[in-house]
């Protein structure tokens, strides 16, 4: 009997990882030249959420504005819940994932008299999306113990995680890392590694999250919060810049398959060597 050589092997591995959904490494980017008709409104729509021009390029703005708050918006829209405001997309991973987003930091955010301004990046993450968990990533110059007045005197600048896992259900504050600038751009990233949510801030671990629900990413958002700013002059009209949404499969699933195919053409060549 012939030697089958490595060829069955090979294809049982090939096969196996085939059974993977193919959407499972399918990685997109969203640089926001234009709105893609994939975002839709979640929960109340921003006064804009539109591509704007800022420092050389396009970029997405996201607007909050009088329009939009409580008193102004209808009826059946009064709970704070619509006090978050923004749109969301499909995320169409299936499996591991990261997802990052470049925000820009204006120094006008860093005031403890001024307009109050709060904005995160967020994805839903789970094997169904009724039963999904939320990472939730972002920065405000609210106070932390009263958040809506804008004279409290514990308002301070920082990036914030929204702790689901938490058993308070709360916001954790992120220091600002060593050599932090204000008029920059800053990366905000978290990854699910199926057991839990890893958030980074320009590339520093900051924070683990457990999850429980599954790792397929089913959709991400990017909010801003309407205040209903009164008082400090009755302003409550900001903008945020946000640029270069990408979701990616997670790496080392990305590199199995790479190796496997790499695999395989190495085969292929090596059996059309042996016929010459």
């Amino acid at each position: 009997m012939k030697n089958p050589g490595p060829f069955p092997a090979l294809v049982v591995v090939l096969a196996a990882f085939a059974g993977l959904p193919c959407t499972a490494h399918a990685q997109w980017i969203d640089p926001f030249d234009t709105i893609s008709p994939a975002w839709v409104v979640d929960r109340y729509a921003p006064a804009a959420f539109q591509t704007a021009y800022f420092l050389g390029d396009n970029r997405l703005q996201i607007t909050i504005d009088q329009t939009g708050s409580t008193l102004n918006r209808p009826s059946a829209f009064n709970a704070s819940f619509y006090n978050t405001q923004g749109e969301q997309r499909p995320g169409d991973i299936l499996g591991e994932w990261s997802l990052s987003a470049e925000v820009y930091i204006s120094s006008a955010y860093d005031t403890t008299t001024g307009q109050l301004v709060q904005s995160e990046l967020m994805a839903e993450s789970g094997d169904d999306p009724s039963t999904g968990e939320y990472a939730i990533f972002g920065f405000t110059n609210a106070s932390p113990t009263d958040p809506l007045n804008p004279e409290a005197s514990d308002r301070s600048f920082r990036f914030q995680i929204f702790d689901g896992g938490d058993t308070d259900g709360g916001w954790y504050d992120v220091g600002l890392p060593t050599g932090f600038t204000f008029d920059a751009w800053h990366t905000l990233e978290f990854t699910d590694t199926g057991t839990d949510f890893e958030f980074l801030l320009d590339g520093v671990a900051v924070f683990d999250e457990p999850t429980t629900t599954g790792e397929d990413l089913q959709t991400a958002f990017i909010e801003a919060y309407n205040f209903g700013q009164t008082g400090a002059g009755g302003l409550n009209s900001y903008s945020v810049y946000w640029d270069n949404l990408t979701a990616v499969p997670e790496p080392t699933n990305f590199a199995l398959a790479a190796g496997l195919g790499t695999l395989g053409l190495v085969w292929i060549r090596r059996r059309a060597s042996r016929k010459h």
